[in-house]
């Protein structure tokens, strides 16, 4: 990405960035919630009010990635084809990068 689209889209790159960064904590802390699953349940106590929550948070965030669009074509950055691809760092149309500088650690 040359500096003028950087400049153009850094915002909304941004945003995209941090729509992805959320679904990807999401993720990484269902160990957590398993956890606190098997804690309730050998307590004795109800789970739905966890397992309600814990959908909720993680439907959010994955609709929320799912529909940002790209700033320079306008189209599903995550999604092509109707699967959502939340490791690409790159829209799946235009291949506009959220990275700065591809070469350099974030």
């Amino acid at each position: 990405m040359n500096p003028s689209e950087q400049e153009q889209y850094g915002r909304q790159l941004l945003q995209i960035k941090r729509a992805r960064s959320r679904l990807m904590v999401c993720f990484l802390t269902f160990p957590l919630y398993v956890v606190g699953v098997t804690q309730l349940l050998n307590n004795g106590q109800d789970i739905t009010w966890l397992m309600l929550v814990y959908m909720a948070i993680y439907a959010v965030f994955g609709i929320g990635m799912s529909s940002r669009r790209c700033p320079r074509c306008n189209q599903h950055f995550f999604v092509k084809h109707y699967f959502l691809n939340p490791f690409r760092r790159n829209c799946a149309h235009c291949g506009l990068s959220f990275v700065a500088n591809p070469g350099e650690p974030q």
